[in-house]
């Protein structure tokens, strides 16, 4: 494992920096962007826009590593041990139903806006591939020379890519206009939203969150039906004598680009 180079700032103030990006970047979207009062786990900023409020938790990492085929992933932990105030020695994981959305800032300045709900880890994510490309906002300023000094190394390490994700290569940046702040989600609806990846036989796994959430089982007979543009509804016609309740015209599982 590589060591990592000397300090200038501690990881307090690292954070300082991720917090200020974010600040810079909700603030030309329009938000109105607010700090809670005292040490908050779960989240850092809150962001009013449109009549919305988002709990926005903020990370930074300057880790990197090189996936086996040569792509440069940033590894950000979300576990939080204990902020501003004296660590209890007991680490809290991410929650997504305990904030709205994540923004995340590494070292070279990439930055992104990621709904909680889309997060599939509480411990750590690896940012940089496919995998929540679709969320990385315009870079901001970089914070390797704050946090290490100019022209320090970072050593990188080599080795496996974490969190089940493929190493291709990094989709191009999204720009200001393509970014819509998605508005948090309803505090009556549970949290069903997850990924998938369509095969080369047109299959698609249902993900747990979205097969639980909508009540479904394993031997339903279920309709797909074209409803626009990339937009696909899964309703079960036929449920399984193991399906809760055996309603008929329940289950649906919204598939979205």
């Amino acid at each position: 494992m590589a060591t990592e180079a000397k300090r200038l700032i501690n990881r307090r103030q690292q954070g300082d920096l991720g917090e200020a990006s974010a600040i810079e970047w909700l603030t030309r979207q329009g938000a109105n962007v607010l700090t809670p009062l005292g040490h908050s786990p779960d989240f850092d900023l809150v962001a009013e826009i449109e009549g919305r409020l988002l709990r926005v938790q903020v990370k930074t990492s300057t880790q990197r590593l090189i996936t086996p085929d040569g792509h440069e992933r940033h590894p950000v932990s979300l576990v939080t041990n204990g902020g501003n105030q004296s660590w209890t020695g007991i680490s809290k994981r991410f929650d997504a139903s305990r904030c709205d959305s994540l923004f995340a800032l590494t070292g070279p300045g990439h930055r992104w806006f990621i709904p909680a709900r889309e997060i599939e880890s509480v411990s750590a994510i690896n940012l940089g591939g496919p995998k929540y490309s679709e969320f990385e906002i315009e870079p901001g300023g970089p914070i390797d020379d704050l946090v290490y000094g100019s022209g320090s190394r970072i050593e990188r390490s080599r080795g496996s890519f974490g969190d089940g994700e493929p190493s291709d290569s990094v989709k191009v940046v999204a720009t200001p206009e393509w970014v819509r702040i998605p508005p948090p989600p309803s505090k009556d609806r549970p949290l069903s939203v997850g990924r998938t990846r369509i095969s080369a036989n047109h299959q698609v796994t249902v993900p747990k969150r979205a097969f639980d959430g909508a009540g479904l089982a394993v031997g339903d007979l279920v309709r797909a039906e074209a409803v626009g543009d990339g937009e696909v509804i899964l309703r079960r016609i036929n449920p399984t004598p193991n399906t809760p309740n055996g309603a008929s015209g329940g289950g649906a599982a919204r598939l979205l680009p």
